[in-house]
């Protein structure tokens, strides 16, 4: 751990396609952020191993945006792919990343099917919206002119929402 985000995005993929649902580009990015925010707050450590950086429109992981443009705003009809180079026999072959289901990952799996069912009614761009909130990381970064946003700025971010949403409940 932390996982590449394709991993992450194909699990939600995954979870869209057994409820019949689509996600977009757009939509996805979205997801595997929240998740990547939510797992910094709640389970101290980062989600996925990439960046997350401060694009015009809101916060992008780039092996996202890139595995998956060719799409548009069209659903995605192929799970993220990875090209792994083996040095021994000097061949590349393309991988599908994952999150396995072992003892090790439940955690995390069980946070992102959270994640899934609190977000997955929420159109790309209602879920775009929520990134682009003043305040949040993205809004943050953007004003600081800084090219990713930094985990601890996301971390302290979805804690203070998960401690608003806490007094919310009380």
């Amino acid at each position: 751990m932390p996982y590449d985000a394709r991993a992450v995005a194909n699990y939600f993929l995954d979870l869209a396609r057994q409820e019949g649902r689509t996600l977009d580009p757009m939509g996805v990015q979205k997801l595997v952020y929240f998740a990547h925010g939510w797992h910094l707050a709640l389970l101290g450590t980062p989600l996925v191993k990439q960046p997350v950086e401060a694009w015009d429109y809101g916060p992008v992981i780039a092996d996202l945006y890139q595995g998956f443009r060719s799409f548009g705003r069209e659903p995605i009809q192929t799970l993220a792919v990875r090209f792994e180079y083996n040095p021994e026999s000097h061949e590349s072959c393309l991988v599908i990343p994952q999150i396995d289901d072992t003892p090790e990952t439940e955690r995390t799996r069980a946070l992102l099917n959270k994640v899934w069912d609190s977000y997955k009614a929420l159109t790309s761009i209602q879920l775009s919206n929520l990134t682009h909130v003043p305040g949040s990381p993205w809004t943050i970064a953007r004003k600081e002119k800084l090219r990713d946003i930094d985990n601890s700025t996301i971390a302290e971010y979805f804690k203070s929402q998960a401690r608003s949403n806490a007094d919310s409940v009380q």
